[in-house]
């Protein structure tokens, strides 16, 4: 591995053993009582290279990350497009959570702008929705009900349009399959064929999913 990863190993009931990187230092082996010190370093062993690929992966996120400044500017389409102190009068005197609602309150009025793409691809696709609301989540990008409602988080308004198309292809597949079994993603890549690749750099923008404002 290219950096050290401390790992913490900790012997319990249960059946089998899991490995879970808690961060890009730290990982946590969960190991039967009944288990050797010996097969607990071969396993750990076994996962040296899973070890190294997450651990980068998890750097390189949080590399990405500390490029946006979201109290300071206002992203569309993952580029910045005004900054943040341009939304009200003040704006830098007030305190970060009034800065926040600021922030979400311009954010909303652009969610037309998510509407629109999501009722032309739509069309585009066949696939139908009959109402789009605005979603204020922290765990998901989006949702499509069997009423053929989706709600699409309006967090999106700050990430790259193809990362949209892909989120919004996603819940409109739910029109026909509501499950996430091999069917439903056949559906997907025929609208999205690179939504494996898609799928991978939204991951990236997973601090922006989980930033509350």
């Amino acid at each position: 591995m290219n950096h050290e990863i401390k790992i913490k190993i900790t012997k319990e009931k249960r059946k089998t053993m899991v490995l879970k990187l808690v961060d890009a230092e730290n990982a946590i082996v969960k190991a039967p009582l009944s288990v050797s010190d010996k097969r607990i370093g071969e396993f750990v062993k076994s996962k040296e290279q899973w070890l190294a690929k997450m651990s980068k992966r998890m750097i390189d996120y949080k590399s990405f990350s500390q490029t946006f400044d979201l109290l300071k500017n206002v992203y569309v389409d993952g580029l910045v497009a005004m900054k943040a102190e341009e939304v009200a009068i003040g704006f830098s005197k007030l305190p970060e959570d009034a800065q926040k609602k600021l922030l979400r309150k311009h954010y909303l009025t652009l969610f037309s702008s998510l509407e629109n793409l999501a009722r032309e691809l739509s069309e585009k696709t066949g696939l139908p929705v009959k109402e789009i609301k605005p979603l204020d989540s922290v765990r998901v990008w989006g949702c499509y009900s069997n009423k053929k409602q989706m709600k699409l988080n309006w967090k999106l308004i700050l990430v790259p349009k193809e990362l949209k198309e892909y989120i919004i292809y996603h819940e409109l597949s739910h029109s026909v399959y509501m499950n996430h079994k091999p069917q439903f993603w056949a559906l997907v890549e025929k609208w999205c064929p690179n939504y494996k690749e898609l799928k991978k750099k939204l991951n990236q923008y997973d601090f922006v999913l989980k930033t509350t404002f």
